[in-house]
């Protein structure tokens, strides 16, 4: 399995409700992306700041996204769709700055 997480943030003339109204459409267009296995974003309620290790500032983000895929042919396939391509535009529209990880399991 392959994820991929990414920190989010909105352009800054972008309002919070417009925001989440963006994210919404693109997690509804998701759904049709061929090698796409699971697509989530989750806009930050709150960063709370009392942790019990050092807190790290990492700068404004507004919403996280994972992209799972099932494996290396899956994801080839996913970057090579069209509508891959046109999601990939959307966000260009409402995300101001991101973030990419690939992750792996411990």
């Amino acid at each position: 399995m392959i994820r991929m997480l990414y920190l989010l943030a909105k352009p800054a003339t972008m309002s919070d409700a417009q925001f989440a109204a963006e994210c919404r459409r693109h997690y509804d267009m998701s759904h049709d992306i061929p090698g796409l296995a699971k697509y989530e974003v989750r806009l930050i309620a709150q960063q709370p700041t009392d942790t019990h290790v050092p807190y790290m500032d990492v700068g404004r983000v507004d919403a996280i996204g994972e992209c799972w895929f099932e494996d290396e042919a899956a994801y080839r396939l996913y970057m090579e769709s069209d509508v891959r391509k046109a999601w990939f535009e959307h966000g260009k529209t409402f995300i101001g700055a991101l973030k990419p990880f690939v992750t792996q399991p411990v």
